[in-house]
């Protein structure tokens, strides 16, 4: 078993919330902003693209490393620096608009010690989505924008050393232009802390390759309908079917099988994945009946 493997203490529903190795709390920082971007890359993989996959266990890595190894992925990055504690406010603001629209950002902390992610903005109770890939104890932190002001402000104290004070970050967005692969809900949030009887990427896999089967031929698929509506339509035929020929394999109850379809919903409104415009219902149907059964018969994800 290799010491990544051995370094996560617990079983994590998402690939956004894998522990660090030693020293590499800034590739693993990035590698979950990768991931709400929709671009998949492990610590070690963003350490090598940095160009300091030894050396990072020493002496980390430091932002230019990380706008590197973010290049590499197809991923913009930008700094926002300011080197005023009384603009607090206006760095919470700067981050706030940049969380707006689904780009998450790499933010350094603890003296210019740690880096953590910041993957979202919670609205309805005006917290920050924090990742710290080194918190062995949540999954996610929620910051006050007061929490995010302390904690990122960074005071140089070794002998020296050339930065000055300051809060930074690094914006993150697609080098594309195009939107995030994740939107950070408070569903979704809530179905990571709890887990499910799969992965958010193998469910998010599960129903790209629905949409697409579904999709016949090269029909374009960007202005068609999101797959979450048709699930939603479909969903008492889907989950009447699967009862009503089948009954299980004992362990499970209907509760079981409305709670799992469920997760699909929240990951198919999470994702934003379509289908063509007249895509074949009858099929997309079929499909997603055949993913319910093999969960009720007790098909291991």
């Amino acid at each position: 078993m290799s010491s990544e493997s051995l370094l996560v203490t617990k079983e994590l529903f998402a690939p956004v919330c894998q522990l660090q190795l030693p020293s590499h709390c800034g590739p693993c920082s990035l590698s979950a902003c990768l991931f709400i971007l929709g671009t998949t890359a492990t610590q070690r993989q963003l350490a090598k693209a940095a160009g300091r996959p030894m050396r990072v266990f020493a002496h980390g890595i430091d932002e230019e490393g990380l706008r590197r190894a973010a290049g590499a992925y197809g991923v913009a990055s930008e700094y926002l620096e300011l080197t005023e504690r009384r603009q607090g406010r206006a760095f919470a603001t700067r981050m706030r608009r940049h969380l707006a629209a689904g780009n998450p950002a790499v933010m350094l902390v603890g003296n210019f010690e740690h880096w953590v992610a910041v993957i979202g903005y919670l609205r309805s109770r005006h917290r920050f989505i924090i990742v710290d890939p080194r918190d062995e104890s949540s999954i996610f932190r929620l910051w006050s924008e007061q929490t995010l002001i302390r904690r990122g402000w960074n005071v140089g104290a070794a002998p020296g050393l050339d930065e000055p004070d300051q809060f930074f970050a690094i914006l993150l967005s697609r080098a594309d232009g195009g939107p995030p692969k994740w939107e950070v809900s408070e569903a979704w949030l809530r179905l990571v802390e709890r887990g499910s009887d799969d992965t958010a990427e193998g469910m998010a896999n599960d129903l790209t390759e629905v949409a697409r089967l579904a999709s016949p031929g090269n029909r374009a698929i960007a202005d068609g309908p999101y797959l979450a509506e048709l699930i939603e339509e479909y969903r008492e035929r889907i989950l009447d079917s699967i009862t009503h020929w089948a009954q299980g394999n004992g362990a499970r109850a209907p509760g079981d099988l409305r709670a799992f379809f469920r997760d699909y919903e929240i990951i198919a409104s999470s994702t934003g994945i379509r289908v063509a415009r007249g895509c074949d219902r009858p099929f997309l149907v079929a499909q997603l009946t055949a993913l319910l059964c093999s969960y009720w018969w007790g098909a291991r994800f």
